[in-house]
Formats: structure tokens, sequence, C-alpha cells
């Protein structure tokens, strides 16, 4: 009976020091890993593939961030990190909806580092070489004094983030068109539709990584501008 009272705190010691050698040795398994943004564009990076779990989202240009992460533990590869680029579409008080974002890769832009636990790592995320941007944009501003929709065979398009149907009198409603890395489409039938009325909207081939924009002015929609390239 003796011994066994001695046995028991014994083992409760022995828990309590596993214990703590367990959260120690947790803390020294991982890796430190900052990333420093030094593109132009708002960054995400992902770990493994392009689509793979987000470490951080939207890294503004000369930010860092910092991560603590498991060690690679694959025969000395490494881990890879893939960088998607993101550009601001639209934003301010011109447009209906609020800020418009769209994602690009760089498909040769994927950072490899092998990682040990306990050490201390920075990524340089650099500017894209060969950026793909993801889509094409129609802006249409409303210069008319009524709201209008854009339409195509009788479907509604919604605007791009707020994902309204109207745009307000006075405002530009900002439409993706395309939603992919590569490709055109052709921009026909569509229609701008106030009340009763529908006015035909101009053809055209849409580009991925370009705006196209125009205005409707309550009797017909012309070209605003050229084409704005998305890439810089």
């Amino acid at each position: 009976m003796f011994a066994t009272k001695k046995f028991v705190p014994l083992l409760a010691l022995l828990a309590l020091s596993c214990g703590k050698h367990d959260i120690e040795d947790d803390s020294l398994q991982k890796g430190k890993v900052t990333f420093y943004n030094e593109s132009s564009y708002n960054v995400s990076v992902h770990e493994s593939f392009f689509g793979g779990y987000s470490l951080v989202e939207k890294l503004a240009p000369g930010k860092a961030f910092s991560v603590m992460l498991n060690p690679s533990n694959n025969y000395n590869v490494g881990t890879v990190f893939s960088i998607v680029y993101w550009y601001l579409v639209a934003s301010g008080t011109e447009f209906a909806c609020s800020d418009v974002w769209t994602s690009g890769i760089d498909p040769d832009k994927q950072i490899t580092q092998n990682i040990i636990g306990g050490e201390d790592y920075v990524i340089y995320i650099s500017p894209p070489l060969k950026l793909e941007l993801r889509g094409s944009f129609i802006k249409i501003l409303n210069t008319s004094n009524m709201p209008f929709e854009f339409n195509y065979l009788g479907t509604v398009f919604k605007q791009a983030d707020n994902m309204e149907l109207t745009v307000p009198s006075g405002k530009a409603g900002i439409y993706k068109v395309s939603d992919n890395y590569s490709g055109v489409i052709e921009i026909k039938g569509y229609t701008i539709t106030q009340g009763s009325e529908k006015y035909p909207f101009p053809e055209l081939t849409a580009k991925n990584g370009y705006m196209y924009n125009y205005k409707f002015n309550g009797n017909s929609v012309e070209k605003e501008k050229e084409e704005q390239n998305l890439i810089f």
C-alpha cells in the first residue's frame, strides 16, 4: 500500500514532465516563414498549388507577413508556395458597387523553400514576369436620368461584387464578362434596358485582362474611351 502511494505521485510528475516537453518540442518543430511583397500588386500566398490553402490574402505592396509552418519533411525537396497577384479593377464613389478585384498568376511564380523546425526564413515575392489576369470586364457609365440594366437574351447581368441588377443615374456599373485565365469572349446581341425600352450594346471581342469602357446617355451606348489593359 505504501509503495502504491509513492508510485501515483511519481506517475503524475512524469506526466507533467512529458506534457511540458511535448509543448516545447511542438514549438521547435515549426519554422517561421516571413513573406515580403516586393511587387506592385497585392498578393496571396498559397501552400503547394495555386488553389491550395491560403496563408495570406491580399498582402499589400511593401508589406510583410509571418507564419509558423511545419518542416518540409520531403527529403529536402522543400515546401512549394504559389503566388496569386491581385489587381483592383474598380474603386471609388463613381461606381455603383464597392471594390472590384481580379486575380492573376504567373505560371512560373512558384517558390520552393526547405523548412527546418526552429529556423527562420524570409521569402521575397518579386513582380510577375508573365502575369495572366483572370477575366475581362465591361464598365458602363450611366449619364442618363434613370437607372438601367445590362441584358443578354432576357438575362439580366449582375454587377461585379455587389451583384445588383440596376445601375443608378450618375454611377458606373462593372460587369465581369469572362472568368478564366485565357481566351476571348464575343459580346454580340447584348442590350441596355431602361424601363420598357431596349438599346443595342456595341459588338466587341473582349480579351482576357482588359476592361472595356462605355457610357449610356438614355438614347444610345457609346465607347467612353479605349480599352484598359489591366496588366501593368
